[in-house]
């Protein structure tokens, strides 16, 4: 079995910018497919205790988005670019990008597993 030159991407950005990204990255060659997840967290700051009309400690949690592409090893740095460039609003909690290697995906290998 030898390893797959498969990647995926995943970033986490403000739903603001959801129409920059996406037409961003769909102007990347080798950018197949992507999913797209509404998910909730807090930054490196954490969760603060409730402060006066936050009913629970759980709604100081931000709603951003998800985002995860499965592309070849050559494409990732034209994927990760078209994300930063496009997530960019120059304010703190911009979002976070992380890319690695990815080494199966059922049965097939390399660009078999991009393409149907």
């Amino acid at each position: 079995m030898e390893p797959s030159p498969l990647n995926v991407v995943v970033a986490v950005f403000r739903p603001l910018q959801f129409e920059s990204v996406v037409d961003a990255l769909r102007q990347v060659a080798g950018c197949p497919s992507m999913s797209v997840s509404d998910v909730q967290g807090v930054g490196c700051t954490g969760a603060h205790p409730p402060r006066g009309g936050e009913r629970t400690e759980v709604e100081p949690f931000e709603r951003t988005l998800r985002l995860e592409i499965f592309c070849r090893a050559a494409d990732v740095s034209g994927v990760v670019d078209a994300i930063c460039e496009a997530a960019h609003t120059g304010n703190p909690r911009d979002g976070m990008i992380f890319a690695g290697p990815v080494s199966i995906r059922t049965r097939e290998w390399g660009d078999a597993a991009l393409r149907p």
